[in-house]
């Protein structure tokens, strides 16, 4: 028979197990997180030339207990309507925040020192402003357990505070997406950057260019601003700097679950399809319109020399044309030049382009005026300069032969190299002039 003095511990004990699983199974203790749902939105490109990339944020709703409360809906408006019911308690964690009328945005933007903040709003205006903006938005329902959850709320708070919400902006390496990326990945212990290590079928340079292929000037400046860094093999996890790749990326990721795994993307719903039409799958190859104007103001230049000896309009015309092309093609050899030695633009450093573009060629500004009043000396000196330039740009395609230094730049040489050339034929022709 047991002791009276052995049955009071025992009952105690199993008291004890008995209130904590009834403690467990309440209703009203659940795990923080338990009511709250966790959304990556992808928010398409737009017609602004900022907003040709799209854009991303994080959307944490909370349930109320019992019968969730809804917000009142969008506005009744054509293709809003999928917008209304979220919950009050719902807020889009936004990475892409930054003082548009701030006067050092410029300054800062040129060195490369721009800070973007992580900024808090309400969903449906959120929403709305999209929409209105023929902006697509997905959303992609996270399969996150509560802890999971609750963790990355706290920590999107916590980094939302406006001492910690800073941070210094990265076209491909630190933005909007990344930041999104990496909120994530945390949470569910590295699982999104195991799932991005399999190659991109891109690299910064080609992902950057689809997305601006229907806005010629954009693409043209970032296809000549851009390094060799660009040009570098990437995988899925870096190609994640554009908000779509992402997207991809997230539904290709799966996290443990007791014995085995789960996709992370519990779900995807499109809250609102855009009417503009797709971005291409490649960029596209303008390399032949860029040789034919290479060919043509090249053939121009070295005619116009020839003419120079008996038509004085001639002569005129090229000595402007030496002045206009070479000043603003050394102008922009100098910013590259400047981009690589006085700012953080890491992805401009060691561009090939500047032997295109070589900064000195700025000097012919001024010896153009020289060649088109008919001084000599002028004229040798310009011919001389051109000479180099032209060194330089045929030195563009014998770099490509050496190790790290083929860029993605053959369509600035096939436009430089003629322009060069006959603008160097046409300099030759003039000089033979009689003095």
């Amino acid at each position: 028979m047991n002791s009276p003095n052995l049955l009071v511990p025992r009952f105690a004990a199993t008291a004890a197990v008995f209130l904590a699983i009834t403690a467990a199974a309440a209703p009203g203790r659940a795990e923080p997180g338990d009511d709250l749902t966790v959304s990556v939105l992808t928010f398409g490109p737009g017609d602004h030339p900022f907003f040709k990339f799209g854009h991303n944020a994080i959307l944490v709703q909370q349930q109320s207990r019992g019968e969730p409360t809804l917000a009142r809906g969008v506005p009744s408006r054509e293709g809003l309507g999928t917008l209304s019911g979220f919950p009050v308690g719902s807020w889009a964690y936004n990475f892409g925040t930054f003082a548009f009328d701030s006067p050092a945005l410029i300054p800062k933007f040129l060195r490369g020192r721009f800070k973007y903040w992580l900024s808090v709003s309400s969903v449906e205006e959120t929403m709305e402003s999209y929409a209105a903006a023929n902006r697509s938005i997905l959303a992609q329902e996270l399969d996150l357990s509560a802890g999971q959850k609750w963790a990355l709320w706290r920590a999107l708070r916590e980094n939302a505070r406006p001492e910690n919400r800073e941070y210094l902006y990265d076209y491909f390496r630190d933005n909007c997406s990344t930041r999104v990326r990496d909120a994530v990945d945390r949470v569910v212990e590295g699982g999104v950057r195991r799932a991005g290590q399999a190659a991109a079928a891109g690299t910064f340079r080609s992902d950057a260019l689809r997305m601006v292929a229907d806005l010629w000037p954009e693409y043209v400046g970032i296809y000549l601003g851009l390094g060799r860094a660009a040009d570098v093999p990437i995988n899925r996890w870096e190609a994640a700097f554009l908000p779509e790749r992402l997207a991809e990326l997230l539904r290709t990721v799966r996290v443990p679950d007791g014995a085995g795994d789960k996709r992370l993307v519990k779900s995807e719903k499109v809250l609102h399809q855009a009417r503009r039409p797709d971005k291409p799958a490649a960029p596209p190859r303008w390399g032949g319109y860029f040789l034919i104007l290479g060919l043509v103001l090249g053939a121009t230049l070295a005619l116009l020399g020839r003419l120079a000896r008996r038509v004085v309009a001639a002569r005129v015309i090229l000595g402007g044309a030496v002045s206009g092309v070479g000043g603003s093609f050394g102008l922009l050899g100098l910013i590259m030049l400047l981009l690589w030695a006085c700012t953080d633009h890491r992805i401009a450093f060691a561009n090939a382009n500047i032997l295109q573009f070589a900064p000195w060629a700025s000097v012919l500004f001024g010896y153009g005026i020289g060649v088109a009043l008919g001084r000599p000396r002028a004229t040798r000196r310009a011919r001389a300069i051109v000479l180099s330039i032209a060194a330089c740009s045929l030195a563009g395609i014998l770099c490509k032969a050496l190790p790290g230094a083929n860029q993605d730049n053959w369509p600035f040489i096939l436009l430089c190299l003629p322009i060069w050339l006959g603008m160097l034929r046409g300099l030759s022709e003039l000089g033979r002039v009689p003095k």
